[in-house]
């Protein structure tokens, strides 16, 4: 028996970092001229309350904790649409200490410097483009391909130039950046196992918040005298959202625990959580846009964010048609 409940201290975890983000990174933040916020020093404040080193041990400057701390907090992160450098953070720290670099792993833990995310190519060689997330000129870079996961020192990063992302939340540099340049580069399934888990877990994240946002505006906006969620047309879209994230996040919460107890189905587990979680952060994205009608549309309107994120977050896995080949070829195996 799997139980996939959070005990006590699992939900007072997730329940302080939606505090702590609710009031520090606000969705408002994101709308025109909303006032700015020092994302240096939430980082920093972040790196202070150890969430980016949970999962390390305390000699390593960790917490001590594991996978499904790390799931809970990135689920959070996901909710509040918080910057994917976050899960280069996380995963760095992994990096380093599996290299043997415990003094590095402890450097990353404090959260001095911020370290970007870098998307690269299946199988990337030398002179393969990288997209990196939130990267700013001598931070450090965390990346991976389907055969190994790697820290870069800002150096191996050439040829970088700013680009528009289709979330413009973030930044977006494009340049080289190949494995060979690694400053550590572990082939390790446990370490790419780890990342996709925690990618499933901020796709949870979105679409958990994309519909409760919907629901909330379902509330208080009327049509024809009352309030649109009265409508059945609407209930059943809503309701339809809550289905959807509620399943990602039963299944994610399902393919952790699989992964630490090692059995023998956790990869196919993972795979099918990426593949639903993407599925809800992508329908109760459109879902949320199309129910808060034409203001869905507009940069004011938080909603639109759950949409943008989803398309990144899912192309860090190769995008839904990928994942779900993985998943068809646990069955031939």
């Amino acid at each position: 028996m799997w139980n996939i409940l959070l005990n006590d201290d699992e939900r007072m975890i997730a329940d302080s970092v939606r505090e702590f983000l609710t009031a520090e990174l606000p969705l408002d933040r994101l709308r025109p001229k909303a006032k700015p916020v020092d994302a240096d020093a939430v980082r920093r404040a972040m790196a202070g309350l150890g969430w980016f080193s949970v999962g390390l041990p305390e000699e390593a400057g960790g917490a001590g904790l594991g996978l499904v701390e790390e799931m809970l907090i990135q689920r959070e992160f996901g909710r509040q649409v918080a910057s994917p450098a976050t899960l280069a953070a996380v995963l760095a720290g992994h990096v380093a200490l599996a290299a043997g670099d415990a003094e590095l792993a402890g450097e990353l833990a404090t959260g001095a410097d911020a370290v970007g995310l870098a998307m690269l190519p299946p199988g990337a060689a030398s002179g393969m483009p990288a997209y990196v997330y939130d990267w700013s000129e001598g931070n450090r870079l965390l990346g991976w391909t389907d055969k190994g996961i790697g820290l870069f020192d800002p150096e191996a990063f050439t040829g970088a130039r700013e680009e528009e992302c289709i979330d413009d939340s973030i930044t977006l540099h494009i340049g080289e950046l190949s494995p060979g340049k690694a400053l550590h580069w572990i082939e390790d399934p446990a370490l790419l196992t780890r990342a996709r888990v925690l990618i499933a877990a901020l796709l949870v994240g979105l679409a958990e918040q994309a519909c409760e946002l919907t629901v909330e505006y379902a509330k208080i906006r009327e049509q024809f005298g009352q309030p649109i969620g009265a409508f059945q047309a609407v209930k059943h879209r809503a309701a339809d959202m809550g289905v959807r994230a509620r399943l990602a996040w039963y299944q994610t919460s399902v393919a952790c625990l699989k992964v630490i107890a090692g059995a023998d189905d956790a990869g196919l587990q993972v795979d099918s959580a990426l593949l639903l979680a993407a599925e809800a952060a992508h329908e109760n994205g459109r879902a949320g846009i199309q129910l808060h009608g034409a203001i869905g549309f507009q940069s004011e309107c938080d909603i639109h964010w759950f949409m943008k994120r989803a398309h990144l977050y899912d192309q860090l896995t190769g995008g839904r048609n990928v994942v779900a080949r993985k998943v068809l070829s646990h069955g031939s195996a």
